[in-house]
């Protein structure tokens, strides 16, 4: 055999093998395809519902007096005693006795004083009488009075006598008001704040003894923004009844426990804060130291407190509340519609708190609010929601699950 023809029946070899495989490849059956049933994520959600609303309106503020008094000496000496309730804390009732200054030279002032009105009073009697004798004598010479020298009536002496006697008794008055002043009083129903003075002490005009608050009602100033005014009942400048006016419940900590006290929103202070653009609005709390017999707090609210109070406003009807972790952008939620298909809607939101949002419009009839996170949303992709029916499998996909419920377990 030649070269040429062995290598001719080595290629003839090789395609003969090469078309057997081609045609064996051509002539095999196709596998079997296995339906693709795309997933739908299982989410949470909720089914949004109208509803009336009460909105609470949140600030936070410092408990004040109604009235701060700093207690002046108007009189100089020696502290002569003090109350026993005239001690930081300690609470008094209007007109009680603080404390006396030796009242000795005041006294004696006043002694003093009756003496000069006493004379001026004599002399002013003396001049009355010579008057109407001057007149007695002149009537005596047949002329009218109204002709007669002031002189000759002794008019003069009698108005100086007058003058005397008037500035007599205004030096009494004088001097029985600086004693009266010896003895300081309580202004009103109250507690002492600070103690300046004590027994011995001496205190000049004008030294300061201690400072008292008014406890009939204090005051809590609130902030609010321009938004939250639109939430409440602002109060008029008119006179208001308090059951017209809003309530706020304050509270704050005390002795360890979150304690509620009732108030009223009395009034709206006539300025807007220059720095910070806010409005300011006044509570009122009626005895916060529970001390009269009719109190409705048994804890006392200490002026100086920190407490954050709670105005409740306007009701709205028809609003939905969607939890505030539901939300992806401002005011967009993602939504399972009807055909538990995923949708972006854009809400219309009323108010927005720390834990809610309220809504008026946005959402279609159908729609399920969802909070589980989505990492990678797309418009119209199936979902799943939790109590919904499990989707079917195909029997295959179901044989296999059966099966793998019942192998035993290692």
């Amino acid at each position: 055999m030649t070269q040429s023809k062995a290598t001719f029946i080595g290629i003839l070899a090789i395609v003969t093998v090469a078309f057997g495989l081609i045609v064996m490849f051509k002539m095999r059956p196709e596998p079997p395809k296995k339906p693709v049933n795309p997933v739908a994520p299982l989410v949470e959600a909720i089914l949004p519902a109208s509803e009336s609303h009460q909105f609470i309106v949140k600030s936070h503020g410092v408990v004040q007096p109604r009235t701060e008094t700093t207690l002046v000496s108007e009189v100089a000496g020696l502290v002569e005693s003090v109350s026993d309730k005239f001690f930081v804390g300690g609470y008094f009732q209007q007109g009680e006795l603080l404390l006396k200054i030796d009242p000795t030279d005041y006294v004696v002032a006043v002694e003093q004083a009756k003496a000069r009105l006493i004379s001026a009073e004599a002399q002013f009697a003396q001049e009355k009488a010579r008057a109407e004798q001057a007149q007695k004598e002149w009537d005596l010479s047949g002329r009218s009075r109204t002709k007669a020298p002031a002189l000759a009536l002794r008019e003069p002496f009698l108005l100086e006598a007058k003058a005397n006697l008037q500035s007599a008794q205004a030096d009494l008055k004088k001097a029985e008001q600086k004693l009266a002043r010896t003895v300081i009083r309580a202004p009103y129903n109250g507690m002492v704040k600070e103690k300046r003075a004590d027994v011995g002490q001496f205190v000049s005009m004008g030294t300061a003894l201690g400072v008292t608050f008014a406890t009939d009602y204090a005051e809590v100033r609130l902030p609010l923004t321009d938004e939250d005014l639109a939430f409440i009942n602002v109060p008029n400048f008119r006179e208001q009844a308090d059951n017209e006016k809003p309530r706020v419940e304050l509270t704050a900590k005390y002795a360890g426990e979150m304690i509620a006290w009732q108030a009223v929103l009395d009034r709206m202070e006539g300025v807007v804060d220059q720095t910070s653009r806010v409005h300011y609005a006044v509570a009122r709390i009626n005895d916060p130291y529970g001390i009269q017999p009719e109190a409705i707090h048994s804890n006392p609210l200490k002026v100086g407190a920190f407490v954050t109070a709670h105005i409740k406003g306007i009701e709205f009807r028809n609003v939905i509340k969607i939890p505030r972790n539901a939300f992806r952008d401002l005011d967009k939620v993602i939504v399972a519609d009807k055909d538990r298909q995923l949708q972006v809607r854009e809400l219309e939101i009323i108010r927005a708190e720390a834990d809610f949002v309220y809504i008026k419009d946005g959402l279609e009839q159908g729609d399920q609010v969802v909070i589980t996170s989505i990492e990678s949303p797309v418009q119209g992709m199936k979902l799943r929601v939790e109590g919904d029916p499990e989707p079917e499998l195909a029997p295959d996909e179901a044989l296999a699950k059966s099966v793998d419920s019942i192998k035993p377990r290692q």
